[in-house]
Protein backbone atom coordinates (compact mmCIF):
# COMPACT_ATOMS: atom_id res chain seq x y z
CA UNK A 1 0.00 0.00 0.00
CA UNK A 2 0.95 3.77 -0.84
CA UNK A 3 2.72 5.70 2.36
CA UNK A 4 1.21 8.78 1.87
CA UNK A 5 4.19 11.20 3.90
CA UNK A 6 2.88 13.87 6.01
CA UNK A 7 2.90 17.45 4.27
CA UNK A 8 4.14 20.35 7.25
CA UNK A 9 1.20 23.11 7.63
CA UNK A 10 2.67 26.11 6.91
CA UNK A 11 1.52 29.84 6.29
CA UNK A 12 2.90 32.14 3.81
CA UNK A 13 2.35 35.60 4.66
CA UNK A 14 3.95 38.70 2.54
CA UNK A 15 6.34 36.83 0.79
CA UNK A 16 7.50 34.44 3.80
CA UNK A 17 6.60 31.60 4.89
CA UNK A 18 5.79 30.62 8.87
CA UNK A 19 4.82 27.88 11.23
CA UNK A 20 1.36 28.26 12.49
CA UNK A 21 2.04 28.48 16.14
CA UNK A 22 -1.30 27.56 17.58
CA UNK A 23 -2.62 24.07 18.55
CA UNK A 24 -6.12 23.14 17.43
CA UNK A 25 -5.87 19.33 18.08
CA UNK A 26 -4.81 16.47 15.92
CA UNK A 27 -4.97 15.11 12.52
CA UNK A 28 -5.76 11.17 12.23
CA UNK A 29 -5.93 8.56 9.47
CA UNK A 30 -9.66 7.96 8.83
CA UNK A 31 -8.73 4.72 8.09
CA UNK A 32 -7.06 3.86 11.75
CA UNK A 33 -7.77 6.56 13.77
CA UNK A 34 -4.21 6.69 14.40
CA UNK A 35 -2.39 10.74 14.50
CA UNK A 36 -0.66 12.05 11.47
CA UNK A 37 0.02 15.42 12.58
CA UNK A 38 -0.96 18.15 15.05
CA UNK A 39 -3.73 20.52 13.33
CA UNK A 40 -2.19 24.28 13.58
CA UNK A 41 -4.14 27.05 13.35
CA UNK A 42 -2.01 30.91 12.48
CA UNK A 43 -2.23 33.88 15.49
CA UNK A 44 -4.45 37.13 15.14
CA UNK A 45 -1.41 38.62 14.30
CA UNK A 46 -0.88 36.31 11.56
CA UNK A 47 -3.91 37.11 10.07
CA UNK A 48 -3.58 41.06 10.21
CA UNK A 49 -0.54 40.67 8.69
CA UNK A 50 -1.67 38.76 5.62
CA UNK A 51 -4.61 41.27 5.40
CA UNK A 52 -2.54 44.01 5.64
CA UNK A 53 -0.30 42.66 2.81
CA UNK A 54 -3.30 41.99 0.03
CA UNK A 55 -4.52 45.10 1.17
CA UNK A 56 -1.22 47.25 -0.10
CA UNK A 57 -1.21 44.70 -2.93
CA UNK A 58 -5.12 45.72 -4.18
CA UNK A 59 -4.43 49.50 -3.27
CA UNK A 60 -1.52 49.89 -5.29
CA UNK A 61 -3.02 48.20 -8.38
CA UNK A 62 0.41 46.47 -8.47
CA UNK A 63 -1.91 42.88 -9.62
CA UNK A 64 -4.13 44.64 -11.99
CA UNK A 65 -1.90 46.78 -13.82
CA UNK A 66 0.07 43.58 -14.56
CA UNK A 67 -2.78 42.94 -17.39
CA UNK A 68 -4.49 39.66 -17.76
CA UNK A 69 -2.46 38.41 -20.03
CA UNK A 70 0.23 37.81 -17.95
CA UNK A 71 -2.16 36.64 -14.89
CA UNK A 72 -3.25 33.88 -17.97
CA UNK A 73 0.20 32.96 -18.69
CA UNK A 74 0.93 32.62 -14.77
CA UNK A 75 -1.99 30.48 -14.10
CA UNK A 76 -1.08 28.29 -17.51
CA UNK A 77 2.04 27.54 -16.06
CA UNK A 78 1.03 26.69 -12.59
CA UNK A 79 -1.92 24.33 -14.86
CA UNK A 80 1.30 22.40 -15.93
CA UNK A 81 2.85 21.74 -12.50
CA UNK A 82 -0.59 20.88 -10.82
CA UNK A 83 -1.03 17.93 -13.89
CA UNK A 84 2.55 16.78 -13.06
CA UNK A 85 1.70 16.62 -9.67
CA UNK A 86 -1.77 15.59 -9.82
CA UNK A 87 -0.60 12.10 -8.11
CA UNK A 88 0.71 13.21 -5.09
CA UNK A 89 -2.28 15.77 -4.63
CA UNK A 90 -4.51 12.71 -5.14
CA UNK A 91 -3.14 10.66 -2.23
CA UNK A 92 -2.92 14.09 0.41
CA UNK A 93 -6.69 14.25 -0.25
CA UNK A 94 -7.27 10.49 0.21
CA UNK A 95 -5.74 10.79 3.36
CA UNK A 96 -7.10 13.57 4.50
CA UNK A 97 -11.16 13.00 3.45
CA UNK A 98 -11.09 9.37 3.52
CA UNK A 99 -12.11 9.47 -0.21
CA UNK A 100 -11.11 6.46 -2.01
CA UNK A 101 -7.94 7.36 -4.29
CA UNK A 102 -9.87 6.19 -7.39
CA UNK A 103 -11.84 8.94 -7.00
CA UNK A 104 -8.95 11.61 -5.84
CA UNK A 105 -7.21 10.67 -8.83
CA UNK A 106 -10.21 11.52 -11.00
CA UNK A 107 -10.93 14.65 -9.18
CA UNK A 108 -7.13 16.06 -9.19
CA UNK A 109 -6.71 15.19 -13.14
CA UNK A 110 -8.82 17.95 -13.60
CA UNK A 111 -7.04 20.66 -11.64
CA UNK A 112 -4.73 21.88 -14.55
CA UNK A 113 -7.38 22.04 -17.60
CA UNK A 114 -9.83 23.74 -14.94
CA UNK A 115 -7.11 26.39 -14.21
CA UNK A 116 -6.36 26.34 -17.70
CA UNK A 117 -10.31 27.03 -18.05
CA UNK A 118 -10.16 30.49 -15.62
CA UNK A 119 -7.09 31.88 -17.24
CA UNK A 120 -9.01 31.83 -21.13
CA UNK A 121 -11.88 33.38 -19.31
CA UNK A 122 -10.06 36.27 -17.75
CA UNK A 123 -8.20 36.91 -20.91
CA UNK A 124 -11.70 37.14 -22.34
CA UNK A 125 -13.83 39.54 -19.90
CA UNK A 126 -10.48 41.86 -20.52
CA UNK A 127 -10.28 45.10 -18.66
CA UNK A 128 -11.57 48.19 -20.42
CA UNK A 129 -14.15 47.99 -23.36
CA UNK A 130 -15.98 50.89 -25.01
CA UNK A 131 -19.79 51.56 -24.84
CA UNK A 132 -22.11 52.78 -27.98
CA UNK A 133 -23.24 56.30 -26.20
CA UNK A 134 -24.25 58.59 -29.28
CA UNK A 135 -20.58 60.24 -29.68
CA UNK A 136 -19.98 60.38 -25.66
CA UNK A 137 -16.75 58.52 -24.80
CA UNK A 138 -18.11 55.82 -22.30
CA UNK A 139 -15.83 52.97 -20.91
CA UNK A 140 -16.72 49.72 -19.21
CA UNK A 141 -13.67 48.74 -16.70
CA UNK A 142 -13.55 45.19 -16.05
CA UNK A 143 -11.77 45.77 -12.03
CA UNK A 144 -10.92 43.70 -9.01
CA UNK A 145 -13.38 44.40 -5.73
CA UNK A 146 -10.49 43.69 -3.33
CA UNK A 147 -8.66 41.09 -1.27
CA UNK A 148 -10.72 37.94 -2.12
CA UNK A 149 -10.81 35.20 0.92
CA UNK A 150 -11.36 32.03 -0.27
CA UNK A 151 -12.73 29.72 2.68
CA UNK A 152 -11.89 25.78 1.28
CA UNK A 153 -13.90 23.21 2.35
CA UNK A 154 -12.78 19.41 3.85
CA UNK A 155 -14.18 17.30 1.05
CA UNK A 156 -13.28 18.25 -1.97
CA UNK A 157 -10.03 20.53 -0.53
CA UNK A 158 -7.96 20.73 -3.16
CA UNK A 159 -9.91 21.17 -6.11
CA UNK A 160 -12.34 24.00 -4.48
CA UNK A 161 -9.66 25.59 -3.42
CA UNK A 162 -7.14 25.51 -6.42
CA UNK A 163 -10.22 27.12 -9.00
CA UNK A 164 -11.25 29.99 -6.77
CA UNK A 165 -7.98 30.64 -6.08
CA UNK A 166 -7.20 30.32 -9.88
CA UNK A 167 -10.55 32.76 -11.00
CA UNK A 168 -9.06 35.45 -8.17
CA UNK A 169 -5.64 36.05 -9.88
CA UNK A 170 -7.14 35.82 -13.47
CA UNK A 171 -9.61 38.71 -11.72
CA UNK A 172 -6.77 40.91 -10.50
CA UNK A 173 -7.58 40.42 -6.94
CA UNK A 174 -5.09 39.69 -4.31
CA UNK A 175 -6.38 35.98 -2.84
CA UNK A 176 -6.05 34.55 0.84
CA UNK A 177 -6.19 30.92 1.05
CA UNK A 178 -8.03 29.48 4.39
CA UNK A 179 -7.95 25.84 4.02
CA UNK A 180 -10.01 23.89 5.66
CA UNK A 181 -8.50 23.05 9.48
CA UNK A 182 -9.68 19.23 8.37
CA UNK A 183 -8.07 18.96 4.34
CA UNK A 184 -5.25 20.85 5.18
CA UNK A 185 -2.25 19.09 3.29
CA UNK A 186 -3.77 19.06 -0.96
CA UNK A 187 -4.45 22.63 -0.53
CA UNK A 188 -0.94 23.24 0.94
CA UNK A 189 1.00 21.15 -1.49
CA UNK A 190 -1.18 22.91 -4.50
CA UNK A 191 -0.25 26.41 -3.42
CA UNK A 192 3.65 25.57 -2.64
CA UNK A 193 3.38 24.79 -6.48
CA UNK A 194 1.63 28.25 -6.99
CA UNK A 195 3.92 29.82 -5.09
CA UNK A 196 7.12 28.96 -6.48
CA UNK A 197 5.37 29.92 -10.46
CA UNK A 198 4.56 33.46 -8.94
CA UNK A 199 8.03 34.12 -7.78
CA UNK A 200 9.58 32.93 -10.58
CA UNK A 201 7.43 35.70 -13.06
CA UNK A 202 7.99 38.08 -10.51
CA UNK A 203 4.64 38.50 -9.16
CA UNK A 204 4.25 40.49 -5.97
CA UNK A 205 4.72 38.40 -3.00
CA UNK A 206 1.26 39.15 -2.06
CA UNK A 207 -0.60 37.79 -5.00
CA UNK A 208 -1.61 34.89 -3.11
CA UNK A 209 -1.55 34.02 0.45
CA UNK A 210 -2.15 31.39 2.80
CA UNK A 211 -2.96 30.46 6.44
CA UNK A 212 -4.06 28.25 8.37
CA UNK A 213 -7.24 27.75 11.31
CA UNK A 214 -10.46 27.14 12.45
CA UNK A 215 -13.00 29.01 13.51
CA UNK A 216 -10.92 31.65 14.64
CA UNK A 217 -8.91 32.44 12.31
CA UNK A 218 -11.75 32.26 9.98
CA UNK A 219 -14.13 35.15 11.66
CA UNK A 220 -11.26 37.42 12.05
CA UNK A 221 -10.61 36.97 8.32
CA UNK A 222 -14.23 37.36 7.54
CA UNK A 223 -14.95 40.43 9.80
CA UNK A 224 -12.18 42.48 8.62
CA UNK A 225 -13.37 45.57 6.66
CA UNK A 226 -10.25 45.22 4.14
CA UNK A 227 -11.79 42.00 2.38
CA UNK A 228 -13.32 42.79 -0.83
CA UNK A 229 -15.18 39.55 -1.41
CA UNK A 230 -15.42 36.17 0.11
CA UNK A 231 -16.39 33.09 -1.22
CA UNK A 232 -16.88 29.72 1.07
CA UNK A 233 -18.07 26.36 0.59
CA UNK A 234 -19.28 24.45 3.68
CA UNK A 235 -22.47 24.32 6.11
CA UNK A 236 -25.30 26.36 6.33
CA UNK A 237 -24.09 27.11 9.73
CA UNK A 238 -20.60 28.37 9.00
CA UNK A 239 -22.51 29.65 5.68
CA UNK A 240 -24.56 31.82 7.87
CA UNK A 241 -21.63 33.16 9.52
CA UNK A 242 -19.72 34.50 6.76
CA UNK A 243 -23.27 36.10 5.90
CA UNK A 244 -23.90 37.97 9.00
CA UNK A 245 -19.80 38.99 8.85
CA UNK A 246 -19.86 40.32 5.41
CA UNK A 247 -23.38 41.98 6.18
CA UNK A 248 -21.08 44.54 8.63
CA UNK A 249 -18.58 45.18 5.59
CA UNK A 250 -20.37 44.99 2.47
CA UNK A 251 -17.88 42.21 0.98
CA UNK A 252 -19.59 40.90 -1.90
CA UNK A 253 -20.15 36.96 -0.79
CA UNK A 254 -20.65 34.02 -3.35
CA UNK A 255 -22.04 30.40 -0.92
CA UNK A 256 -21.93 27.30 -1.49
CA UNK A 257 -23.91 25.50 1.17
CA UNK A 258 -25.75 22.46 2.11
CA UNK A 259 -28.76 20.99 0.24
CA UNK A 260 -30.72 17.57 1.26
CA UNK A 261 -31.09 16.80 -2.83
CA UNK A 262 -34.71 15.32 -3.37
CA UNK A 263 -34.92 12.73 -6.19
CA UNK A 264 -38.33 11.77 -7.84
CA UNK A 265 -38.85 8.71 -9.39
CA UNK A 266 -41.19 8.50 -12.00
CA UNK A 267 -44.09 5.51 -12.27
CA UNK A 268 -41.72 4.31 -15.52
CA UNK A 269 -38.29 4.61 -14.28
CA UNK A 270 -35.90 1.79 -14.66
CA UNK A 271 -35.61 1.06 -10.75
CA UNK A 272 -32.55 -1.17 -11.40
CA UNK A 273 -30.74 1.64 -13.37
CA UNK A 274 -32.48 3.89 -10.79
CA UNK A 275 -30.54 2.27 -7.83
CA UNK A 276 -27.03 1.51 -9.40
CA UNK A 277 -27.00 5.18 -10.34
CA UNK A 278 -28.47 7.17 -6.54
CA UNK A 279 -25.89 4.34 -4.70
CA UNK A 280 -23.21 5.70 -7.07
CA UNK A 281 -24.37 9.35 -6.23
CA UNK A 282 -24.61 8.71 -2.43
CA UNK A 283 -21.29 6.87 -2.03
CA UNK A 284 -18.86 9.18 -4.65
CA UNK A 285 -16.77 10.92 -2.25
CA UNK A 286 -18.15 8.83 0.53
CA UNK A 287 -21.29 10.52 0.09
CA UNK A 288 -19.32 13.96 1.52
CA UNK A 289 -21.08 15.40 -1.31
CA UNK A 290 -22.94 18.82 -1.37
CA UNK A 291 -24.64 17.51 -4.46
CA UNK A 292 -25.21 13.92 -3.52
CA UNK A 293 -28.86 12.40 -4.00
CA UNK A 294 -30.46 12.40 -0.07
CA UNK A 295 -34.27 12.69 -0.34
CA UNK A 296 -35.60 9.82 -2.64
CA UNK A 297 -39.87 10.17 -3.73
CA UNK A 298 -40.85 7.42 -5.49
CA UNK A 299 -44.33 6.00 -6.57
CA UNK A 300 -45.40 3.82 -3.50
CA UNK A 301 -46.35 0.62 -5.20
CA UNK A 302 -42.62 1.20 -6.14
CA UNK A 303 -41.16 1.94 -2.97
CA UNK A 304 -40.41 -1.77 -1.37
CA UNK A 305 -38.77 -2.92 -4.79
CA UNK A 306 -36.83 0.15 -5.09
CA UNK A 307 -35.40 -0.43 -1.27
CA UNK A 308 -34.63 -3.93 -2.65
CA UNK A 309 -32.82 -3.26 -5.49
CA UNK A 310 -30.86 -0.06 -3.17
CA UNK A 311 -30.28 -2.69 -0.50
CA UNK A 312 -28.80 -5.68 -3.14
CA UNK A 313 -26.37 -2.74 -4.65
CA UNK A 314 -24.83 -2.23 -1.36
CA UNK A 315 -23.94 -5.45 -0.73
CA UNK A 316 -21.55 -5.64 -3.63
CA UNK A 317 -19.84 -2.46 -2.40
CA UNK A 318 -16.04 -2.98 -1.90
CA UNK A 319 -15.81 -0.86 1.60
CA UNK A 320 -12.00 -0.60 2.80
CA UNK A 321 -8.96 1.41 3.32
CA UNK A 322 -9.17 4.59 1.03
CA UNK A 323 -5.39 4.04 -0.47
CA UNK A 324 -6.45 0.32 -1.51
CA UNK A 325 -6.74 0.64 -5.48
CA UNK A 326 -9.99 -1.78 -5.31
CA UNK A 327 -11.46 0.29 -2.72
CA UNK A 328 -14.82 1.81 -3.68
CA UNK A 329 -16.16 3.18 -0.09
CA UNK A 330 -13.44 4.71 2.34
CA UNK A 331 -13.71 6.06 6.07
CA UNK A 332 -15.52 9.51 6.76
CA UNK A 333 -13.17 12.22 6.70
CA UNK A 334 -12.63 12.63 11.03
CA UNK A 335 -14.46 10.85 13.77
CA UNK A 336 -16.60 14.03 14.84
CA UNK A 337 -18.55 13.47 11.14
CA UNK A 338 -18.79 9.67 11.85
CA UNK A 339 -20.74 10.64 15.54
CA UNK A 340 -23.01 13.25 14.54
CA UNK A 341 -23.96 11.05 11.04
CA UNK A 342 -24.77 8.01 13.39
CA UNK A 343 -26.76 10.23 15.90
CA UNK A 344 -28.75 11.62 13.07
CA UNK A 345 -29.67 8.07 11.79
CA UNK A 346 -30.32 7.38 15.68
CA UNK A 347 -32.75 10.08 16.21
CA UNK A 348 -34.43 8.93 12.76
CA UNK A 349 -34.87 5.51 14.44
CA UNK A 350 -36.42 7.27 17.22
CA UNK A 351 -39.06 9.03 15.54
CA UNK A 352 -40.09 5.38 13.67
CA UNK A 353 -37.71 4.98 10.81
CA UNK A 354 -36.55 1.09 10.05
CA UNK A 355 -32.54 1.76 8.99
CA UNK A 356 -31.64 -0.79 6.72
CA UNK A 357 -27.36 -1.08 6.99
CA UNK A 358 -26.22 -4.28 4.51
CA UNK A 359 -22.41 -3.61 3.87
CA UNK A 360 -19.82 -5.13 5.78
CA UNK A 361 -17.50 -3.07 7.23
CA UNK A 362 -13.20 -3.30 7.03
CA UNK A 363 -11.09 -4.78 9.89
CA UNK A 364 -10.12 -1.04 11.01
CA UNK A 365 -10.18 0.99 13.34
CA UNK A 366 -11.05 4.11 11.37
CA UNK A 367 -14.17 6.36 10.77
CA UNK A 368 -16.08 3.77 8.90
CA UNK A 369 -20.01 4.10 8.38
CA UNK A 370 -21.84 1.43 6.50
CA UNK A 371 -24.18 2.95 4.29
CA UNK A 372 -28.11 3.53 5.40
CA UNK A 373 -31.29 3.12 3.14
CA UNK A 374 -33.80 4.85 5.65
CA UNK A 375 -37.90 4.33 5.03
CA UNK A 376 -40.64 4.42 7.46
CA UNK A 377 -40.16 8.60 7.48
CA UNK A 378 -42.64 11.07 5.86
CA UNK A 379 -41.08 12.84 3.47
CA UNK A 380 -41.45 16.34 5.66
CA UNK A 381 -39.31 14.87 8.27
CA UNK A 382 -36.43 14.50 6.22
CA UNK A 383 -35.78 17.88 6.22
CA UNK A 384 -31.74 18.19 6.79
CA UNK A 385 -28.89 17.06 4.83
CA UNK A 386 -26.93 13.54 6.23
CA UNK A 387 -23.76 14.59 4.29
CA UNK A 388 -22.66 10.89 3.82
CA UNK A 389 -23.76 7.60 2.63
CA UNK A 390 -27.49 7.49 3.51
CA UNK A 391 -30.70 7.87 1.66
CA UNK A 392 -33.85 8.50 2.85
CA UNK A 393 -36.84 6.55 0.68
CA UNK A 394 -40.39 8.24 0.93
CA UNK A 395 -43.43 6.45 -0.80
CA UNK A 396 -45.30 9.16 -2.48
CA UNK A 397 -49.07 8.87 -4.38
CA UNK A 398 -48.61 11.22 -7.72
CA UNK A 399 -46.02 13.14 -9.39
CA UNK A 400 -47.75 16.05 -8.21
CA UNK A 401 -47.35 15.15 -4.52
CA UNK A 402 -43.66 14.28 -4.86
CA UNK A 403 -43.03 17.66 -6.86
CA UNK A 404 -44.74 19.22 -3.43
CA UNK A 405 -42.03 17.43 -1.34
CA UNK A 406 -39.24 17.46 -3.70
CA UNK A 407 -39.56 21.76 -2.81
CA UNK A 408 -39.83 21.62 0.76
CA UNK A 409 -37.16 23.58 2.74
CA UNK A 410 -33.62 22.30 2.94
CA UNK A 411 -33.28 21.89 -0.94
CA UNK A 412 -32.21 24.16 -3.66
CA UNK A 413 -28.84 22.83 -5.36
CA UNK A 414 -29.24 19.62 -7.26
CA UNK A 415 -32.19 17.50 -8.30
CA UNK A 416 -32.71 14.09 -9.74
CA UNK A 417 -35.68 12.56 -11.64
CA UNK A 418 -35.63 9.18 -13.22
CA UNK A 419 -37.96 8.01 -16.00
CA UNK A 420 -37.43 5.84 -19.60
CA UNK A 421 -39.72 8.97 -21.33
CA UNK A 422 -36.86 11.43 -21.02
CA UNK A 423 -38.68 14.36 -22.03
CA UNK A 424 -41.33 13.54 -19.57
CA UNK A 425 -38.21 13.68 -16.72
CA UNK A 426 -37.14 16.91 -18.29
CA UNK A 427 -40.27 18.47 -17.50
CA UNK A 428 -40.75 17.41 -14.25
CA UNK A 429 -37.38 17.75 -13.16
CA UNK A 430 -37.55 21.68 -14.87
CA UNK A 431 -40.30 22.25 -11.60
CA UNK A 432 -37.98 21.26 -9.07
CA UNK A 433 -36.38 24.44 -7.63
CA UNK A 434 -32.76 24.21 -7.88
CA UNK A 435 -29.88 24.88 -9.72
CA UNK A 436 -29.58 21.71 -11.65
CA UNK A 437 -31.61 18.59 -12.40
CA UNK A 438 -29.73 15.36 -13.69
CA UNK A 439 -31.67 12.85 -15.49
CA UNK A 440 -31.39 9.29 -15.39
CA UNK A 441 -28.21 9.66 -13.53
CA UNK A 442 -25.78 11.07 -10.90
CA UNK A 443 -22.83 11.91 -12.41
CA UNK A 444 -20.41 15.06 -10.72
CA UNK A 445 -19.36 16.46 -14.16
CA UNK A 446 -21.00 19.45 -15.46
CA UNK A 447 -23.95 18.48 -17.69
CA UNK A 448 -22.79 21.13 -20.65
CA UNK A 449 -20.21 23.58 -20.95
CA UNK A 450 -21.89 26.61 -19.67
CA UNK A 451 -24.13 24.43 -17.42
CA UNK A 452 -22.51 25.59 -14.01
CA UNK A 453 -25.69 25.88 -11.92
CA UNK A 454 -26.63 29.03 -9.14
CA UNK A 455 -28.00 28.32 -5.93
CA UNK A 456 -31.59 28.51 -4.14
CA UNK A 457 -32.93 28.87 -1.16
CA UNK A 458 -30.79 28.70 1.66
CA UNK A 459 -28.39 26.16 -0.52
CA UNK A 460 -26.17 29.39 -0.97
CA UNK A 461 -25.72 32.65 -2.76
CA UNK A 462 -24.25 33.35 -6.55
CA UNK A 463 -23.44 30.07 -8.47
CA UNK A 464 -20.65 28.56 -10.09
CA UNK A 465 -20.08 30.28 -13.39
CA UNK A 466 -18.22 33.42 -13.30
CA UNK A 467 -20.75 36.01 -14.28
CA UNK A 468 -21.81 34.66 -10.44
CA UNK A 469 -19.08 35.73 -8.27
CA UNK A 470 -19.57 39.17 -7.83
CA UNK A 471 -23.61 39.64 -8.01
CA UNK A 472 -26.46 38.66 -10.22
CA UNK A 473 -29.82 39.69 -10.82
CA UNK A 474 -31.85 36.57 -11.26
CA UNK A 475 -31.00 32.43 -11.21
CA UNK A 476 -30.78 29.56 -13.93
CA UNK A 477 -32.06 26.15 -13.30
CA UNK A 478 -30.30 24.01 -15.71
CA UNK A 479 -32.48 20.78 -16.56
CA UNK A 480 -30.39 17.60 -18.68
CA UNK A 481 -29.66 14.30 -19.78
CA UNK A 482 -27.15 12.92 -17.02
CA UNK A 483 -24.83 10.80 -20.11
CA UNK A 484 -23.31 8.27 -18.42
CA UNK A 485 -20.00 8.91 -20.86
CA UNK A 486 -19.33 11.63 -17.70
CA UNK A 487 -15.93 10.46 -15.87
CA UNK A 488 -17.29 10.63 -12.68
Amino acid sequence: MIDVQVVAQRSFIDGAWRIPRERLGVLCDPNTGAVRAPQLAASLADVDDVIRAANDLYTSDGLDGMGAGRRASVLSVWADQLDAHAEQIAQQDAISTGNPLQSTRTVSSFLGDRVRSLAQHSVGLGQDSTLEAGGRIVRLLNRPLGPTLVLAPWNAPTFVAVAKVAAAIGAASPVILKPSEWAPSGPQLAFELLQAVLEDAGFPPATAQLVHGGAVVGAALTQDHRIGAITFTGGLTAGRAVAHAAAETLAVIQLELGSNNPVIVLPDADLRHTARELLAGVTRLNGQWCEAPGKVLVMQQQHDDLVDALRAEIVRLRLGHCLEETTQLGPLAYERHRTRLESQLANYAAAGAQIHREATLPALDGWFFSPAIVTGLDASEAVDEMFGPALTVHGVDSVDTAIVAANQPGVGLDGYVFGRDESNAVQVGSRIRAGEIRINGTHMADLADGSAQTFWGTTGVGGHGPEHGVAFSQGRRIVGVDSAAHPI
